[in-house]
């Protein structure tokens, strides 16, 4: 017999380690940005994926804190298709349809909140 996965179990992993891991990026940030040394107060500033990924390698402090901010801002994405996963194996399809408008509510937010000005 299938074991019925917890759905608060499966949230509260997705929500913990989207928050572990977007906090160990802004601390490995501020650390870098402590260590080589800041010339400026952070400004805000449009940054591309392109920069924000070369960033990361070359150590960038910029980089880690706005990768680590954007890990914070996909959590709740993370926790809708944690939740569908678990739905479609419960073959749950009113909370599938539901757990469906509210990612397509969080994804045209997101791209309006990115593209406006």
């Amino acid at each position: 017999m299938k074991e019925k996965k917890d759905i608060n179990v499966v949230i509260s992993n997705i929500l913990r380690c989207g928050v572990y891991i977007s906090s160990a990026l802004i601390l490995i940030g501020i650390f870098l940005g402590l260590v080589k040394g800041v010339e400026s107060s952070l400004t805000l500033e449009r940054y591309s994926f392109n920069q924000m990924f070369n960033g990361l390698v070359e150590f960038d402090y910029y980089a880690y804190l706005m990768f680590g901010i954007f890990i914070l801002i996909l959590t709740p994405i993370f926790r809708i298709l944690g939740l569908l996963f678990v739905y479609l194996q419960e073959k749950d399809y009113n909370f599938v349809r539901i757990c469906l408008i509210v990612l397509v509510i969080l994804i045209i937010s997101l791209t309006l909140g990115v593209k406006h000005n």
